[in-house]
């Protein structure tokens, strides 16, 4: 399983708190390969184009979620200056799965603290 970082979230306000998390995405771990390597990326660096000096990721919530239960992948955000905190698949009370920090009560509170992705 590998653990990567979540340091952004892709979010529409606009929906309910167990909805608002649209996508999550990160800087990846040097020697992990990242999970949304594209046709699209993979065309430009066939070409010689230079994508990025730090690559990142990016998941819709519905790709990280089964990421997670397929075993694939586990998430952790940075909260504060020292301390990681784990990120793990709820239920919310309508059924439906979201990301959820495990020190959130309910609502994925922590998450929607992060940046936009770019």
């Amino acid at each position: 399983m590998t653990r990567l970082q979540i340091d952004c979230v892709e979010k529409d306000d606009r929906l309910g708190p167990y909805e608002r998390v649209r996508g999550v995405g990160g800087p990846n771990l040097p020697g992990v390969s990242p999970p949304d390597a594209s046709r699209f990326t993979s065309e430009l660096r066939k070409r010689g184009v230079a994508i990025s000096d730090r690559p990142r990721w990016t998941l819709s919530l519905g790709d990280a979620i089964q990421g997670v239960l397929d075993g694939r992948w586990s998430f952790f955000i940075q909260l504060g200056v020292y301390g990681t905190v784990d990120v793990q698949v709820a239920t919310s009370p309508g059924g439906h799965l979201y990301l959820k920090t495990e020190v959130d009560q309910d609502a994925p509170d922590e998450l929607m603290f992060l940046p936009p992705c770019r």
